[in-house]
């Protein structure tokens, strides 16, 4: 599908009343979604993908950021993530020689996404050389403790200067990674370390203004180093209470070990965290089948991805490693790709971005058979247990803070070959009694239709729809009051 067909294709789904009313559909349901406002998880603060800094990978423009992050003709996502380059203990001479070499978009891409009301976060590989205890980039050293307050004013300068080109950040991380041994750009933290440096430094970015959601907020927000792995290695200053209070958001990546709650931080009963996973990678890993990537079929290895970080461990962002790759949202023009122009992992990370961003995830529970007669259990509807390659139907249902809107977001996975996956046949929606529906816009993509208008017919009852979900395909649903 050319970008200007996919673009008149999201102008439809935003801009046209995709309802019909008062006539019932007729056709019975086999299965009933029942959504519950009153169960209500985690506020879900969007989705988005990393501009990788390093010269090796492709130059993201202004033009492919417009087209991920602008909500009306784009995919609407609403994250970026962006790098914190080492090169100089001059925070301000590097991103001189950042922006005059292979990232002249890099102020430009910020702009954007802050003018949608987005969030940026800056992501440190590692500290300068001459502060670490073996003289290099090199993921085998650590940050010496003498220089946690010139760390420590390196990122603050950092975020002064994003500011004073008119490009405000959200947040800041102190590291990426901490827990994991590289040969390229990398420092190692442990526990303690990450504990004592913000004992020591407190919140760096007092008084440096911020912007994220649309509005300028009083400082810049910190993170702590955002863990490869299992995020437990935040135990130790999560557990000090005067760590914990100058820590903002807990970021965690999802290599290894994917479904993991981290209660220490969303649970605490005065103080609790958003977890945002600001990354992860899944590629076929050769030559060979790269390709495999930008096929629609390994759409659902995203989605599976999604599914776990929101619906299973109730985190509040998803950030996919490198935006703009074979393997991504956007093409970089290798192993088949058109350099620029939405693939399929685009189209699907966008019924999240447009439908649950923003929002509170709340209950759904689920009642009926499949469309093939089957028993509906964890096997085949919203299975609890992580599978990147699972074929388990799955749904989601949030709510804005107001109370006004809710949207489902629904899709029926099937293998890397196309085939398999859960008919779910005719699904009926029941929305809260007291929700009467004035509008409902819809987006359904399939493996020949990536992003379409659904015509909505609501029921007599004006707080319910019948759907059709066979195996593969997305349907997102946003109903207004």
């Amino acid at each position: 599908m050319s970008r200007l067909i996919f673009i008149t294709a999201l102008f439809c789904v935003l801009f046209t009343s995709c309802i019909s009313r008062p006539s019932k559909d007729g056709t019975e349901a086999n299965a009933v979604i029942t959504i519950d406002t009153n169960t209500r998880f985690q506020y879900v603060r969007g989705f988005g993908g990393m501009e990788v800094g390093w010269a090796n990978f492709p130059r993201t423009s202004v033009s492919d950021t417009e087209l991920m992050y602008n909500p009306d003709t784009g995919l609407g996502l609403n994250i970026l993530r962006i790098m914190i380059m080492p090169w100089n203990t001059d925070i301000n001479l590097t991103m001189s020689q950042l922006v005059s070499s292979s990232r002249p978009d890099y102020y430009e891409n910020v702009k954007i996404v802050n003018k949608y009301n987005g969030y940026v976060l800056a992501s440190p590989w590692t500290p300068p050389k001459e502060w670490k205890d073996n003289g290099s980039t090199r993921g085998d050293g650590r940050l010496l403790p003498a220089y946690y307050e010139a760390y420590a004013n390196y990122l603050r300068t950092f975020a002064i200067n994003m500011q004073a080109n008119n490009a405000p950040i959200y947040a800041i991380s102190i590291q990426n990674e901490p827990n994991y041994l590289v040969d390229y750009d990398g420092c190692l933290w442990s526990n303690a370390d990450m504990m004592r440096f913000f004992l020591q430094t407190g919140r760096f970015t007092n008084g440096v203004r911020g912007f994220g959601g649309g509005r300028e907020i009083p400082s810049v927000l910190t993170m702590n180093g955002e863990t490869a792995n299992h995020p437990n290695i935040n135990n130790e200053a999560l557990d000090n209470p005067q760590s914990r209070a100058v820590i903002d958001i807990i970021g965690r990546h999802t290599y290894g070990n994917r479904q993991i709650r981290y209660s220490r931080a969303l649970d605490h009963p005065t103080d609790p965290k958003e977890v945002w996973m600001t990354e992860h990678n899944i590629n076929s890993g050769s030559v060979e089948r790269y390709p495999n990537d930008s096929a629609w079929s390994y759409v659902w290895k995203l989605l599976n991805d999604i599914d776990t970080t929101i619906r299973l461990n109730d985190e509040s962002a998803f950030i996919w490693w490198a935006a703009k790759r074979f393997y991504s949202f956007i093409g970089d023009g290798q192993y088949g790709t058109t350099e620029g122009a939405v693939l399929p992992r685009g189209y699907a990370i966008s019924h999240f971005a447009k439908f649950a961003k923003e929002m509170y995830r709340i209950g759904v529970t689920v009642s009926g058979k499949t469309g093939d007669g089957d028993a509906i259990s964890f096997h085949n509807f919203n299975s609890t247990i992580d599978n990147i390659d699972g074929v388990s139907a799955k749904a989601a249902a949030f709510v804005s803070p107001d109370g006004n809107t809710i949207s489902i977001v629904m899709f029926t996975p099937t293998t890397t070959l196309g085939i398999g996956g859960v008919d779910m046949g005719r699904i009926k929606i029941q929305l809260p009694q007291d929700f009467i529906i004035s509008e409902a816009v819809a987006m359904r993509s399939s493996w020949n239709n990536y992003a379409v208008m659904e015509n909505i017919i609501i029921d007599n009852d004006e707080n319910s729809t019948v759907v059709s979900l066979p195996p593969g395909n997305i349907l997102s649903i946003r109903f207004s009051r």
